[in-house]
Order: structure tokens, then C-alpha cells, then sequence
């Protein structure tokens, strides 16, 4: 079942990537190129996750992975993520060869919000249904992508073609609570003090500001406290996702339903609340 399902996702992969518009497919040649998406955040979907270790060639490489049904994590091993979109899934038009994204994610849940969440699969579509760019914007993204990315790996130079998507849309807050009681915090009190940002989603590790900046310092925007995240005034971001803090943990096995509200510069509220997972100590 798993593998059958895999097969599916790789397939239902392809079958974007084939869409890919024309005027993209000419832009492939030698170097990296960035082909940005401004959407602002109107919509977001929470989801469950954890933290893979993978072995490989002596070292361990992490990986944020989706959970199997019923499957009881460590607290240290959760993750709770969120990608956000500037339309609703209902919204994005079905291919005429491939199922539509919003029956996929009905069949696949949370698990299509990791490896193919809303924005990645309108970013190679003809119609992205994006919003107007930024000029000031794009132009800090691509100087900071391709000082952090383009560069030789193994004498070889880059050549790819990476989607990248930002926000128009910038977070006064974000507010993380529980249906169960956790670390001793009572069901429905906060709990954004007791979460890190432990990632975002592949080439959109970077954080852009209210006035237009554009950060991408690890040490800057990974491991930091949702606090410090916040205090950079952030446009939303595509994807990203949270840890407890190292010294959280649950005095015994809990099943826990997590929302997330976000609370953008304008007042508005984008309410959304992940499938029930079980923590364990």
C-alpha cells in the first residue's frame, strides 16, 4: 500500500511537471534560474510531521517526513507545519489528464502538503493564478538565492530550475494552541512560546521582511524562537516548519489536535488545525 502510494505521488509529479509552461522550458540552459511566484496569504493548512534520520555516506542527514496512520511519536520528533496560498484547493483547476489537487488531497491528506503543497503545484501550471509581483522584492530574492545557492558542486557547475514562491502578506502574529493538555498547558491555552522553527520547505529558506528585506542566514532564521521570527515583522511564509523546544516534553502518551491561527498585518485572522497525533514522552 505504501509503495503503491508513493508510485502515485511520483506519477502525480510528473504529470505537473509536464505542465511546465513553454516560456519556462526555454529558460533551461547552463546556471541556476529562479522563477518567482507573489501570492499573498489567504489560505493555510495546517499538517503533522516528523523528523527523519537518514544515514548516508557517514553522516546523518534530517528530512521532514510524513506519518503513517496511527503512529505514536516521540514529542522530540514532532513537527507541525504550515503552507499557506493565496487561493483555496478547491480553486486550483483540475489538468484534463490527471486528477484535480483538491480530490488528490482528499485521498492523500496531509501527507500531498509536504511534498506537493498548493503553491508547488500551481508554480507549474500556465495558469499559476498568482498576484502581481514585487520589483523590490524579487530582485533581493534572486541576489540572496544565488549568492546562498549557485554555486559548483564537485567542479560541476549548477544547471536547474527552481520554483520559488513569496508571500505579499506579512504575520503580526502567530498563535499555536492545543486540544489537549500539554507540557502542563491547559487545552485551548497558548502555546507559540514553546515552538521553534526548525525549517521551511526545499529553496525557500529565507525570510522576507515587512519593509522588503531578505534574510537568509541559517543562524538567523533556523532554531529561532517564534518570538524572534515574529519580530522581523515576516511577509507569510510558503511553508515552514516548527519543533518544540528541546526541553518540552509530554509526562505521558497524548492524542492532540494543534491550530494554528495566523493574524496578518491587516487584522485578519487565517484559522486551520492539523489531523490528531499522538505524542508520547
Amino acid at each position: 500500500m505504501i509503495k503503491t502510494k508513493y508510485v502515485i505521488f511520483t506519477l502525480f509529479a510528473l504529470s505537473l511537471l509536464a505542465c511546465t509552461p513553454k516560456d519556462e522550458e526555454e529558460l533551461i540552459g547552463g546556471g541556476t534560474h529562479y522563477l518567482l511566484t507573489a501570492r499573498e496569504c489567504n489560505y493555510a493548512w495546517a499538517f503533522n510531521a516528523y523528523i527523519k534520520q537518514i544515514p548516508h555516506q557517514g553522516f546523518v542527514q534530517t528530512k521532514i517526513s510524513s506519518l503513517k496512520k496511527d503512529t505514536t511519536l516521540k514529542a522530540s520528533d514532532f513537527i507541525l507545519g504550515f503552507t499557506t496560498c493565496n487561493v483555496d484547493i478547491k480553486d486550483i483547476k483540475k489538468q484534463p489528464d490527471w486528477e484535480g489537487y483538491q480530490e488528490a488531497y482528499k485521498k492523500y491528506g496531509e501527507s500531498l502538503l509536504i511534498d506537493f503543497p498548493p503553491f508547488i503545484v500551481l508554480s507549474t501550471k500556465p495558469d499559476k493564478m498568482a498576484d502581481k509581483e514585487d520589483p523590490a522584492i524579487e530582485t533581493r530574492l534572486k541576489q540572496q538565492l544565488e549568492k546562498r545557492y549557485t554555486r559548483a558542486v564537485y567542479d560541476m557547475p549548477a544547471a536547474n530550475l527552481v520554483h520559488v514562491d513569496y508571500r505579499l502578506t506579512w504575520l503580526k502574529d502567530i498563535k499555536i494552541t492545543s486540544s489537549a493538555e500539554i507540557a502542563g498547558r491547559a487545552p485551548g491555552q497558548s502555546l507559540t512560546d514553546l515552538f521553534v522553527v526548525e525549517d521551511y520547505f526545499r529553496n525557500h529558506a529565507f525570510i522576507v521582511t515587512s519593509n522588503k528585506n531578505v534574510i537568509t542566514d541559517y543562524k538567523k532564521i533556523v532554531g529561532i524562537s517564534l518570538s524572534q521570527y515574529l519580530s522581523y515583522k515576516p511577509m507569510a511564509p510558503a511553508e515552514i516548519y516548527l519543533r518544540f523546544k528541546d526541553n518540552v516534553s509530554v509526562p505521558a502518551p497524548v492524542t492532540a489536535q494543534f491550530t494554528i491561527e495566523l493574524i496578518t498585518g491587516e487584522d485578519k485572522s487565517i484559522k486551520t488545525t492539523a489531523a490528531a497525533v499522538k505524542l508520547a514522552p
